[in-house]
């Protein structure tokens, strides 16, 4: 009887073993298509974030040239504008300044482009 029981034991032991060593080919066997096809979902899925990262950058870089070139147009045209002003007032003062000699001669109350009589 204890030989049967000894005899028992090594049969299970030898298939615990067995099964142990198998099991992790089996695994592989088993979950191996699984992991190669979640592999290359991801890799498509980083290949498809790089292109829209690649594709936001360069259209970040192009709003930034324009902004820049944008900001140079309005530059100018309030360069343009500040010079014009800078004319009008130059020939206001101008005016302002006959408008007074002209009022501190005597008998005179003439303004410029007035004719006599008017």
């Amino acid at each position: 009887m204890e030989l049967l029981l000894a005899v028992a034991t090594l049969v299970v032991a030898a298939a615990v073993l067995y099964v142990t060593v198998t099991m992790g080919q089996r695994i592989r066997r088993t979950t191996g298509p699984m992991i190669d096809e979640l592999a290359g979902q991801l890799e498509a899925s980083n290949a498809e974030l790089r292109r829209q990262l690649v594709t936001i950058v360069n259209e970040l870089r192009q709003d930034r040239d324009q902004f820049r070139l944008d900001g140079r147009k309005i530059q100018g045209r309030l360069d343009h504008a500040d010079s014009r002003l800078t004319t009008i007032a130059n020939q206001l003062q101008s005016d302002l300044d006959t408008i007074r000699r002209l009022s501190e001669q005597p008998g005179t109350r003439q303004l410029p482009g007035q004719r006599s009589g008017e």
